[in-house]
């Protein structure tokens, strides 16, 4: 383990509700910190998990208006859409820390699963998930058990077609506090592809082989949270939930955090 000498500088408000429930002098790592990175190397002993290098999504996002690629960190765990447990041994970190994350894994237990493995016992995964309701996931239908266990058996590796077609077709505009004033509805929200084009996009993304990134999975905050403790019931998966903070008024995302057990 690395040693930090100097003080740690306060960690900004959002990194703090995402991390709160986290022993972040252990070691760990940080699921696609792209731009926007909570954990600085500087200060923690954590390392930087994408499926892959920093070249490559430097290139990605060259045109994305949203994305600053200077501010990308190299990625210490490239895993070109392998589970983590392929890369770490059982047992070996304290922590994880996934923003904007979990919705995009083409497994959501599998996943789970896997950095339980990883974790030491007592160990913590902490999440931020968009909230369906306030993001442009608006317009979709909650994901439900039987999906996630789907997923789970056939071991899924990349989206299915099936929720490659529900995000595309369903992707709208929205913003939270819009969402919150109720301006922007499920009912009036506009469709970001054009009605006119979007089945031959969705026929020509049917046709690729390559990965599609979307978000696989989609839930309210307390919808996730049911849906997640039926799982750990029936499946008997090693963990519980120690925090869990709400989607808060005018904002997107939900915070939980896993122990592992």
């Amino acid at each position: 383990m690395r040693l930090f000498q100097k003080p740690r500088p306060a960690l900004p408000p959002r990194t703090k509700k995402i991390t709160s429930a986290l022993n972040l002098a252990g070691k760990g790592i940080e699921y696609g910190p792209l731009h926007a990175v909570l954990l600085r190397k500087a200060h923690y002993d954590v390392s930087y998990v994408d499926y892959a290098d920093r070249a490559y999504l430097a290139e990605h996002y060259a045109n994305n208006p949203d994305v600053d690629v200077s501010l990308i960190p190299e990625i210490d765990i490239v895993t070109g859409g392998k589970l983590i447990s392929e890369f770490l041994p059982e047992e070996s970190i304290d922590y994880v820390v996934a923003s904007h994350v979990m919705e995009h894994v083409p497994d959501l237990l599998g996943w789970l699963e896997s950095n339980l493995r990883v974790l030491k016992l007592g160990g913590r995964i902490a999440v931020a998930f968009p909230d369906k309701r306030y993001c442009f996931d608006l317009k979709r239908k909650n994901s439900t058990i039987s999906d996630v266990m789907a997923a789970y058996l056939e071991k899924r590796t990349k989206p299915s077609f099936q929720q490659i077609c529900d995000h595309f077709w369903n992707v709208s505009k929205a913003k939270a506090a819009d969402c919150w004033k109720k301006s922007t509805t499920p009912d009036n929200a506009e469709y970001v592809h054009d009605r006119r084009t979007i089945v031959d996009t969705l026929r020509k993304m049917g046709a690729r082989e390559d990965y599609i990134d979307c978000h696989c999975w989609v839930f309210p905050d307390f919808k996730f949270l049911e849906t997640m403790n039926v799982i750990r019931s029936v499946h008997n998966v090693g963990f519980e939930v120690v925090s869990f903070y709400p989607t808060q008024p005018n904002t997107l995302e939900f915070y939980v955090t896993f122990e592992k057990i």
